[in-house]
């Protein structure tokens, strides 16, 4: 078994293309992306679960139980179409011009928006450039597809694998989006995730879901749960594997490069967020349940005074331990340590005696690990987040809503 990274992203696979236009829907640069699959897909998806739900998201939802033949994916960036008087009516129009021009029906064309809520979606600057996205699909458009959907975000988030098991090879490639409104459960944040390998609608969902609870929804910028968040993967399910429809040993390993794929991704998208000068993760072992170690973890990656003591180069372990205790998990405070990288800080209850000037010295690293030993069972989590600095409320008091 053998993986290594390629460059291609979502156009890793064969038959998979892409492309971009600037439709007027931000002042300038690429704001609508297509992707295209020449051969039918089997397809899965997960959303937001903000009760808010943009025009896309619910119309992307239905289309979903049909299990569909993805073959187009269009996305808007510079309007999330969302809580606004034409939500349905522009997503009904963008599909409709989509599948006419591709020679699609309706259900094999999956839409997605992200960019300033409330406002009209002017959806005829979208179909106005379907010509010019469909005549400029691909292999090598997946990297101006990337820039298509960004918003706030300072650098495209791709990435794409060359998997080999027991000679048998497929593909995984991705892009994804998002800075800003990144919370557990997912955010402001889409991805575009396609494979060849060969496997049933049913284990592609089960893989999807797992590969997203253990990586985006373990990111947290500023505590915000969007109305748009997405994540799709299509398989072109060509690779000469035998049909994946039980948890064997190739799902597993097609699975577990599936997290890492998006493991990759969501920590970009934390390195990305609004003003990010950190990556920090916390990682809680020792819990009793699950459930105590992910409260632990969110709790103190969620942590405003957590995350700008980091921005601030600041050791600040008392904040962490206070984020531990109103978590409303299970814990001993006598079992109970903690460490900011390689340095045990609180112990039994109290403070230890660190090494100041070394653990100053490690705050200046763009990457910070706190490790939580619950040290009364078995389970852990993890979580990734950023810090929280000046520019962060500079970008959002400036961003028009």
């Amino acid at each position: 078994m053998k993986t290594e990274a390629i460059n291609g992203s979502i156009c890793v696979v064969n038959d998979i293309e892409a492309s971009a236009a600037f439709a007027g829907l931000k002042k300038k640069g690429y704001d609508v992306g297509l992707i295209y699959s020449k051969k039918p897909t089997v397809s899965a998806a997960v959303f937001t679960q903000n009760a808010i739900k943009a025009a896309p998201v619910l119309y992307d939802i239905n289309l979903m139980k049909r299990l569909p033949d993805i073959r187009a994916v269009v996305v808007n960036s510079g309007n999330a179409n969302a809580c606004n008087q034409n939500g349905e009516e522009a997503v009904n129009e963008v599909v409709r011009e989509f599948a006419k021009k591709l020679k699609l029906e309706k259900n094999q064309i999956f839409v997605a928006s992200t960019g300033v809520i409330g406002e009209d979606l002017d959806y005829k600057k979208i179909t106005g450039v379907s010509d010019e996205l469909i005549n400029g699909l691909s292999k090598d458009g997946c990297d101006n597809f990337a820039k298509a959907i960004l918003t706030t975000d300072t650098f495209e988030k791709t990435y794409a694998l060359r998997c080999s098991f027991y000679g048998t090879e497929f593909h995984i490639g991705g892009v994804a989006k998002g800075a800003g409104m990144i919370h557990p459960n997912m955010a402001t944040m889409l991805a575009f995730l396609t494979t060849d390998i060969n496997i049933s609608q049913r284990m592609l969902d089960l893989a999807l879901r797992e590969a997203v609870d253990k990586s985006f929804n373990r990111i947290s910028v500023d505590g915000d749960t969007s109305t748009n968040d997405t994540v799709l993967i299509m398989s072109t399910c060509e690779a000469n594997n035998e049909k994946i429809d039980s948890e064997n040993e190739i799902y597993r390993f097609f699975t577990d490069q599936l997290i890492h794929i998006c493991t990759y991704l969501a920590k970009l998208i934390v390195k990305d967020g609004e003003g990010a000068t950190k990556l920090a993760e916390v990682i809680v072992v020792g819990a009793s349940s699950k459930k105590d170690a992910e409260l632990i973890a969110r709790s103190v990656a969620n942590s405003l005074l957590v995350k700008t003591a980091i921005f601030g180069k600041d050791p600040n372990w008392g904040r962490i331990v206070d984020a531990v205790g109103y978590s409303r998990a299970y814990f001993s405070l006598s079992r109970l340590k903690v460490y900011i990288g390689d340095e045990l800080v609180f112990a039994g209850g109290e403070r230890t005696n660190f090494d100041s000037e070394k653990l100053r010295k490690y705050m200046e690293n763009d990457e910070i690990s706190i490790l939580i030993d619950l040290g009364i069972g078995i389970c852990t989590y993890n979580m990734w987040f950023s810090d929280i600095s000046y520019d962060y409320v500079k970008i959002n008091a400036e961003y028009h809503t």
